[in-house]
């Protein structure tokens, strides 16, 4: 029991050392697209590390199965590569007992990736959409001159506001002209201001307390209508915009949505916690070493197996999107593909000899 424990600290101070590294990576990346998308805004500090931050929170369903299978494959590598894996076969604590300990070590890791995958990392995304949407609002309003012509839709909606209020977020005296269908509608409002949908499918403008005129252009008929609040969608409607945006739905209502693109989520969503399991029992029996071989002779295969792995999953994942392969196949096929490689070599492992401790050099020999 002492010797598991030793095991299981060993693989632990490895996964914090590997997770603040990928932390650190995913954090630079994510602050430079960032600020390719903010470019021509100017945001407070707050509100960038409030977005970093929902940024690295919906990824952490990537970076922990990450992070742990470089854990195990160091760590063990580097047991290994010390002879004390030689001790401990030596003691009675055999392939299968180290096995066992890996992988009920593997299923709390698999829990906590089940909750981040399948709630925290939606609900952060969809926190992200929500304030980036009301922050490109604001910014948006905050580029607006009093007296100009402002156009919209190529041309299809043209606004002018006289004035702007104290706090900049809201339009004065507004007018606009909207083109739908071929028919010109002219609009009249007290106010407006710009609006993010919830979602974040689109940006939009709301007018509020006014009047619209309908009719084609030549025509004395006209239709008036008085309206309280009035909103229409400033932005080009891309059919993409759902499939885009299926990371920051919820579990659930992906559950009762029949769209191919959320039926993919889905499942990249439930292969988290599985590639965690899969991942760190194949870095078991990949971190084995010979007795003259260093501690990172295995990395770069480890690595290359993971990047294949997860390129395979997301092949299937675009697949299954765009309606090449049935859902119920879906992305199981490379699931169970790599479960047979990690049960194979498992028990290879556990039929193999034990480990050899390291041959001294002729040199040590010498007095």
């Amino acid at each position: 029991m002492i010797i598991q424990r030793y095991l299981i600290r060993e693989i632990l101070h490895s996964f914090f050392a590997v997770f603040s590294i990928l932390l650190v990576i995913a954090a630079a990346v994510v602050f430079v697209r960032m600020l390719a998308e903010m470019s021509s805004s100017v945001f407070s500090i707050v509100f960038i590390l409030q977005l970093l931050t929902l940024n690295i929170m919906g990824k952490l369903s990537m970076l922990l199965p990450a992070a742990l299978y470089v854990a195990i494959l160091l760590a063990l590598s580097r047991l290994y590569s010390d002879s004390e894996m030689v001790a401990m076969w030596a003691g009675g604590i055999g392939p299968r007992r180290i096995n066992l300990s890996v992988f009920r070590f593997l299923l709390v890791f698999a829990a906590i990736t089940c909750v981040v995958s399948l709630y925290l990392s939606p609900e952060a995304w969809a926190t992200r959409d929500v304030i980036w949407a009301r922050a490109k609002a604001e910014a948006e309003i905050s580029g607006v001159l009093p007296g100009r012509f402002m156009e919209f839709r190529n041309g299809e909606l043209v606004a002018y506001t006289e004035s702007l209020s104290p706090d900049r977020r809201e339009m004065k005296n507004v007018f606009a002209k909207l083109i739908i269908d071929g028919d010109q509608n002219l609009l009249v409002a007290k106010s407006a201001r710009f609006s993010g949908n919830e979602k974040n499918t689109g940006r939009y403008i709301i007018l509020e307390d006014g009047y619209r005129y309908s009719g084609s252009p030549g025509s004395v008929d006209y239709t008036v209508y008085r309206f309280a609040k009035h909103g229409f969608r400033i932005d080009q409607e891309h059919s993409e915009s759902v499939i885009s945006k299926a990371n920051a739905m919820r579990t659930l209502d992906l559950l009762k949505t029949p769209h191919l693109a959320y039926s993919a989520e889905l499942q990249w969503r439930i292969s988290q916690p599985i590639s965690l399991l899969l991942l760190g029992m194949l870095a078991v029996p990949l971190a084995r070493t010979l007795p003259r071989q260093g501690k990172y002779t295995k990395l770069a295969m480890g690595i290359a197996i993971y990047f294949l792995y997860g390129n395979a999953v997301g092949v299937m994942q675009t697949f299954v999107e765009r309606g090449q392969i049935n859902t119920t196949i879906g992305i199981w096929p490379v699931h169970v593909a790599m479960a047979l490689i990690v049960a194979s070599l498992l028990y290879v492992q556990s039929s193999g000899r034990a480990p050899t401790l390291k041959k001294r050099s002729p040199k040590a020999h010498q007095t």
